[in-house]
């Protein structure tokens, strides 16, 4: 840095690193990933790295946060859930469960409480979306 010379180490080799993500709710509203480290198998500079460095770290924190934002688009709820009853979902409990095939789901439980009120405007909203499918429908 500015005219001195700085060295740099390139490590190379492979490795297997186990993250074991674990689906978690904070304050019924954000659904997050809790990244908990397996074994890590790989010598040498590059094991020791993976083990100790801040490259096992930057390499979870990558994992977690690329699985947590294909998560989040699945569990958006102003995209899946009308808008009357978007500000009043809780999510109680998020669980990976095995879909077979190598397929992975999530199952999401939560609940929504609302009132005579809000149960009126979300039928007049189902009654305007069907409206609108019908007349879209329709030559």
């Amino acid at each position: 840095m500015f005219g001195k010379d700085r060295p740099n180490k390139l490590i190379g080799g492979n490795g297997i690193i186990e993250v074991k993500l674990t689906p978690a709710v904070d304050q019924g509203t954000t659904l997050r990933l809790v990244p908990t480290v397996g074994r890590i198998e790989a010598e040498g500079a590059l094991g020791e790295l993976l083990r100790s460095g801040s490259l096992g770290d930057e390499l979870r924190e990558k994992i977690r946060d690329s699985l947590l934002h294909a998560i989040e688009k699945g569990t958006d709820f102003k995209a899946t859930l009308p808008p009357v009853v978007q500000d009043y979902v809780v999510l109680e409990s998020a669980q990976f469960k095995d879909a077979g095939g190598g397929d992975l789901d999530l199952n999401l439980q939560g609940r929504f409480q609302i009132s005579d009120t809000q149960i009126q405007e979300l039928t007049n909203q189902v009654k305007q979306r069907l409206a609108a499918a019908q007349s879209f429908a329709q030559p």
